[in-house]
C-alpha cells in the first residue's frame, strides 16, 4: 500500500512528463547569459534614444452626437401631421456618419480651409533632404512622393493622422487629430466636426431643393390631368342629362319621389271618398238621419233643416189647439214632408260628388301610374349612364387628392429652402482643446515593452540552442543498437564486470539469443544491456512477457526497472496486464489507471505514480480492467517524450493475432520469462513470434524459485 506521503511524492513527480531538464537549462541559460544580457542592454539604450530623438505628436479629441435635429418648427408638414417624432438613429447611420467625416470632399475642404499644403508635416516636398529615404527610395523599398500630386501627398498626410469611430454603445462619434503642433491638432479636430455639420446642412439645402424642383414639375402636370379629368366628368353629365338636383341628388331621383308621393295623395283621396260616398248612401237608404260632417256643413241642407224645425215648432204649437184634420195641421205637415224630402235630395247629390270625387281621383292615380312608369324607365336607362359617371368622378377624386397632396409638400419643401440654416442630424458635445502632453511616443512603455521583448527573445533563443544542442552524442545513440548483437555481460559486484551467466545453444541457430536464470546478477546485466543512456531520443521500449505465469515476469519487469532507474535513467513501468494487473499492486489496487484515463474520469498526470522503492514511475492498468489498444499506443508514445526507458510488463502474451500485433507495436525489444526448460517448445514458439514481428533483441529468462519468491 502507498501512504499519504507517496501519494505527494508522486504528485512531484509528475513534472517528469516534460521533455526539458529544468536543472540543465537553467545552467545553460546562466552559461550564456552574456547573450542575454548585452542585447538586452543594447535594446535599452536604443530605444532610449529613439524615444528621446523622435519628435513628440500631440492629439486633441472632439466629440460628435448623432440625432434628430428636426424640431416642431422645422420638421416637415407631413411628419408635424403624425404627431409622432421621427425614428431613432440606428447604428447603421452611426457608421454611416463615421465614413462620411473620413470622406474625401469634407478632406479637401478642411485642407482647404487650414492650408495644409503650406505645412511640411502634410507635405513631404517641403521638408528637408533626408538621405536614408532617397535610398529606400531607390532600391524601391519606400514610394516616391513626388510622383504625386500636391493635393495627394497633403490628403495621404491628413488621413494617417485623423481618426474617427463610433464610441461603444452609444450615438457619440470621436473625432482624434495628431500632429506636432498642439493648437494645430485642436484646430483641426474642431474644423473636422464644423465641416462634417455644414456637410450634412449642405445636403438638406440640396436635397430640398431638389425635391422642389422636381414637385413643381408634377404640380404642373397633375393639375392639367385634374383639369381634364373634371372637364369630362362635367361633359358626360351634359350629354346623359345627369343633372344633379338639391342635396346632391339626381333629377331622375328626385322625380321619381316627387310621382310616388302624388300618387299616394291620390289613392289616399280616392280611398276617402268612396268610403264617405258609401256610408252616405247607406243612411239615405236604411232612413236613418244623416248625420255626418259633409251633410251638416252643407249651406242649404243646414237652412232646410232650419225651415223644418220652425214648422215642427209651429206644428206642436197647433196641435195644441187645433185637430189632426185641420187645414193648418195638414198644410205644415205637407211642409214638413217636403223638407225633408229636400234635405234627401241634397243628400243623395253629396252622395254622388263624393262618388264622382272617388273616379276624379282613380283617374289621377292611373295617370300618375302611367307617368311614374316612365320616370322609371328614363331611371333605368340612366343608371348604366351614372355609372360610367361615378368612375369618372372617381379618377378625378383621385387626381385631386394627388395634387392637394403634391401642393402641399411642394409649399412645405418650398418653405425649408428659405430657411437660412437647415438643422443638422448632429451636433458637437465636446470640442477639442489644446494638449501639451505627447500622445506619441510614450517614452516608458516603449522602453519597457522593447527592452523586456528582446530579454523574452535572447532567453527563448537561448532556451531553443541549448535543447537543440543538448542531444546525444552518435555514439551514445548508436551504443544500444551495437548492444542489440553483443552477449549482455553479467555484473557480479559493484564496479566489477565478469562473462555473462547465459547459456546459449550455437548448434540451434533458431534458439534465442541468450538464455539466461533470472537471478538479480543476470537482471543487472540485463539492465546493462537495455540500458538507452542518458537523454535518448525517443526512449527505449521493453516488452516483458511469460509464457506461462505472469508473476514471474512481473517480478523481472519490476527488477528490471528498478536497476535501471538505480542506474540514473529516468524510467517508466506501465502495466498492461489487465486481467492480473499485479504490477499495479505495488502503488495501490485503487490507484488510477491507463482504464480510468480512457474513460475520463482521471487525468493524464493523475495515472502516473511513484515506485515507493525506487526514483521510478509506475502506470497502473486502472480500475475497469484492460485499457484499449488505441489508449495504451498514445500513453507508450506521450511517455517516450519524457523517459529514457519504458518497461512495459504484459503478463502472458495473448494468443490473438490482433492483439499480439498491436501488443508488439508498442515494444522495440523484448524479454520473455518462463518456467519451464531451455528446450521447451513453448519458449521456442514465443521467441519465433517476437523475433518474427522485429523485436531486437530478444532475451530468455528461466523464472528462478527466488525470483518467484521475490515477485
Amino acid at each position: 500500500m502507498v501512504g499519504a506521503g507517496d501519494t505527494t511524492q508522486a504528485g512531484r513527480d509528475r513534472a517528469s512528463l516534460i521533455d526539458l531538464d529544468l536543472t540543465g537549462l537553467a545552467r545553460a541559460l546562466w552559461g550564456s547569459r552574456v547573450w542575454i544580457i548585452v542585447p538586452t542592454l543594447l535594446a535599452l539604450a536604443l530605444s532610449f534614444a529613439a524615444v528621446s530623438l523622435t519628435a513628440p505628436t500631440y492629439r486633441s479629441e472632439a466629440r460628435i452626437l448623432v440625432e434628430n435635429g428636426e424640431s416642431s418648427f422645422t420638421r416637415p408638414e407631413s411628419d408635424r401631421s403624425g404627431g409622432t417624432d421621427r425614428a431613432a438613429v440606428d447604428q447603421e447611420a452611426v457608421l454611416s456618419q463615421v465614413q462620411l467625416i473620413l470622406s474625401r470632399d469634407v478632406a479637401k475642404a478642411v485642407a482647404q480651409k487650414l492650408d495644409l499644403a503650406r505645412k511640411p508635416e502634410f507635405d513631404p516636398a517641403l521638408r528637408s533632404f533626408n538621405p536614408v529615404k532617397q535610398v529606400m527610395i531607390f532600391l524601391g523599398l519606400a514610394e516616391n512622393p513626388m510622383r504625386m500630386t500636391a493635393e495627394e501627398r497633403v490628403l495621404r498626410s491628413y488621413f494617417e493622422k485623423l481618426t474617427a469611430y463610433q464610441v461603444d454603445k452609444s450615438r457619440i462619434i470621436a473625432i482624434q487629430f495628431d500632429t506636432q503642433d498642439p493648437a494645430l491638432a485642436a484646430e483641426a479636430a474642431n474644423m473636422v466636426a464644423a465641416q462634417f455639420i455644414e456637410a450634412q446642412q449642405a445636403n438638406k439645402r440640396s436635397q430640398t431643393r431638389n425635391a422642389s424642383q422636381w414637385l413643381s414639375g408634377e404640380v404642373d402636370g397633375l393639375r392639367r390631368k385634374v383639369e381634364e379629368a373634371e372637364g369630362r366628368v362635367e361633359s358626360f353629365r351634359a350629354r346623359a342629362n345627369l343633372f344633379v338636383g338639391t342635396n346632391n341628388t339626381s333629377l331622375t331621383a328626385q322625380q321619381l319621389a316627387e310621382v310616388n308621393s302624388q300618387i299616394a295623395a291620390a289613392r289616399a283621396q280616392q280611398s276617402d271618398a268612396q268610403t264617405r260616398a258609401r256610408l252616405l248612401r247607406d243612411f239615405l237608404r236604411s232612413g236613418r238621419p244623416v248625420e255626418s260632417g259633409e251633410i251638416v256643413n252643407s249651406e242649404i241642407i243646414r237652412r232646410l233643416n232650419e225651415q223644418r224645425a220652425a214648422v215642427l215648432a209651429q206644428l206642436a204649437e197647433q196641435s195644441s189647439t187645433l185637430g189632426p184634420r185641420h187645414p193648418r195641421i195638414a198644410e205644415l205637415q205637407a211642409q214638413r214632408v217636403n223638407l225633408d224630402g229636400q234635405v234627401r235630395s241634397e243628400a243623395e247629390k253629396l252622395v254622388r260628388v263624393l262618388e264622382n270625387d272617388a273616379r276624379f281621383a282613380g283617374a289621377r292615380v292611373e295617370a300618375l301610374q302611367q307617368n311614374l312608369d316612365q320616370v322609371k324607365r328614363q331611371a333605368g336607362n340612366a343608371s348604366e349612364q351614372e355609372v360610367q359617371l361615378r368612375v369618372l368622378e372617381r379618377e378625378a377624386k383621385s387626381l385631386r387628392d394627388q395634387l392637394e397632396t403634391l401642393l402641399a409638400r411642394y409649399r412645405d419643401a418650398t418653405a425649408r429652402d428659405t430657411l437660412a440654416s437647415l438643422p443638422a442630424d448632429a451636433r458637437v458635445i465636446s470640442r477639442a482643446l489644446v494638449s501639451n502632453v505627447p500622445a506619441f511616443p510614450k517614452k516608458l512603455p516603449t522602453i519597457l515593452i522593447v527592452t523586456l521583448g528582446t530579454l523574452i527573445l535572447a532567453i527563448t533563443v537561448v532556451a531553443t540552442l541549448a535543447l537543440l544542442m543538448g542531444t546525444p552524442p552518435a555514439d551514445a545513440a548508436t551504443g544500444a543498437d551495437h548492444a542489440e548483437d553483443a552477449v549482455a555481460p553479467a555484473r557480479t559486484a559493484p564496479g566489477e564486470i565478469v562473462a555473462p551467466p547465459l547459456a546459449a545453444s550455437a548448434e540451434d541457430p533458431d534458439f534465442p539469443e541468450a538464455v539466461t536464470p533470472a537471478t538479480p546478477e543476470s537482471i543487472a546485466a540485463l539492465a546493462e544491456l537495455l540500458d538507452p543512456g542518458a537523454g535518448a531520443a525517443g526512449g527505449r521500449r521493453t516488452l516483458v512477457v511469460a509464457t506461462r505465469d505472469g508473476l514471474a515476469a512481473t517480478g523481472v519487469a519490476l527488477a528490471l526497472g528498478r536497476e535501471l532507474a538505480a542506474a540514473g535513467r529516468r524510467v517508466v513501468m506501465i502495466d498492461l496486464d489487465g486481467d492480473e494487473a499485479l504490477l499495479s499492486h505495488v502503488v495501490g489496487f485503487q490507484a488510477a489507471g491507463l482504464s480510468d484515463f480512457a474513460a475520463g474520469s482521471a487525468g493524464f498526470g493523475d495515472i502516473i505514480h511513484t515506485d515507493p522503492q525506487s526514483p521510478a514511475h509506475i502506470v497502473p492498468a486502472g480500475m475497469m480492467g484492460s485499457p484499449a489498444a488505441d489508449m495504451a499506443a498514445f500513453a507508450v508514445e506521450a511517455l517516450s517524450h519524457g523517459y529514457d526507458a519504458i518497461v512495459l510488463s504484459a503478463g502472458i502474451l495473448p494468443a490473438g493475432a490482433a492483439a499480439f500485433d498491436d501488443l508488439v507495436a508498442l515494444a522495440g525489444d523484448a524479454v520473455v520469462v518462463s518456467e519451464g526448460e531451455v528446450g521447451d517448445p513453448g519458449v521456442q514458439g514465443v521467441y519465433e513470434r517476437l523475433t518474427g514481428a522485429g523485436l531486437r533483441p530478444v532475451v530468455v529468462m528461466l523464472a528462478t524459485d527466488e525470483e518467484m519468491a521475490a515477485a
